[in-house]
């Protein structure tokens, strides 16, 4: 059986795909190309040690150029369309050709401000890519709330879901060497960790969901 979970953010959506009892996990990472200066060429060289544990452990990191300087609105506006649009053209490119099932979680309706509002417009050109490339009965959609449930707890915060990971029984999972990376903490918790580890649970959900069917 072939699952695939998917944690959507702007700047590093997390991705499990599941093959029989193999996990394995990409990340999709915004590379801005502005930084400059001693301070930000040192922070840059932490994260590139910090990805490189990532992949030394089985990760794909899927790097995309996606900056932008512009500062009027409607311009702005019309760029993240844009942007929108290629990040899920590129995450959708690098999933398996025939799924039994994909998952997504659905919208925190909780979430205030334009970055909330970002989030939802990112996800639906996701969904709608998504959506094309599998059609309407391989993909599911699921609360925050039945996300967490699933992890351990409905109501978990992240150092909870952090928590509930490293301390999970699943056989497979503890065969996957990220796993194994934040047990030994080989792989420190920083960007995009939270998201790689929320798209297991995603992948769980759905999981969980095909068997049903």
């Amino acid at each position: 059986m072939k699952i695939i979970g998917i944690d959507m953010s702007k700047n590093s959506p997390g991705v499990c795909v599941r093959e029989g009892d193999k996990l394995t996990f990409l990340s999709f990472i915004r590379a801005d190309e502005d930084s400059t200066g001693k301070r930000a060429s040192k922070s840059r060289k932490a994260m590139e040690d910090h990805f490189e544990a990532l992949r030394k452990r089985g990760v794909t990191i899927v790097s995309n150029s996606r900056s932008t300087n512009l500062k009027e609105y409607s311009d702005l506006e019309v760029w993240k369309i844009m942007d929108a649009s290629l990040l899920a053209e590129t995450i959708v490119k690098n999933l398996p050709a025939e799924v039994d099932m994909v998952g997504m979680e659905g919208f925190s309706y909780g979430s205030k401000g334009n970055s909330g509002l970002d989030i939802a417009g990112y996800a639906y050109c996701l969904r709608k890519a998504l959506f094309e490339k599998y059609g309407s009965t391989k993909l599911c959609i699921f609360s925050p709330a039945n996300v967490k449930k699933v992890a351990g707890k409905g109501n978990a915060g992240k150092d909870d879901i952090m928590k509930f990971f490293l301390e999970c029984t699943d056989p497979d999972l503890r065969e996957n060497e990220f796993w194994k990376g934040l047990t030994e903490k080989k792989i420190i918790y920083a960007p995009p960790v939270g998201d790689l580890i929320d798209s297991y649970y995603v992948q769980q959900c759905a999981l969980i969901y095909r068997k049903k069917l």
